[in-house]
């Protein structure tokens, strides 16, 4: 199970570091919304847990971040802009 302390990290506003072991559990209890794999960053998801909704990504060098959203519209948008960046990054 996720400790307190990674618990309450998860209701704040900045982007966390998780493991893959935690982004396991937060799987389990979270409602995936979406789900897509972009050519630059891996899987992306759009998760809401416990009425908080995330977007959780990868960073270039392998840490998955979860990123507060106050809605999963604003959660949609950003992955969006990731999308449309990671194709322009793609397609050069």
């Amino acid at each position: 199970m996720i400790n307190r302390e990674a618990q309450a990290s998860l209701r704040g506003p900045s982007p966390i570091r998780v493991t893959t072991d935690e982004l396991a559990e937060i799987l389990e209890s979270a409602e995936v919304v979406h789900t897509e794999t972009t050519p630059i960053a891996g899987m992306v998801r759009v998760l809401e847990l416990n009425g908080t909704v995330y977007v959780q990504e990868q960073t270039p060098d392998g840490h998955i971040l979860l990123r507060p959203r106050p809605d999963i519209e604003a959660a949609m948008a950003f992955v969006e802009g990731r999308r449309s960046a990671y194709e322009r990054m793609w397609d050069g």
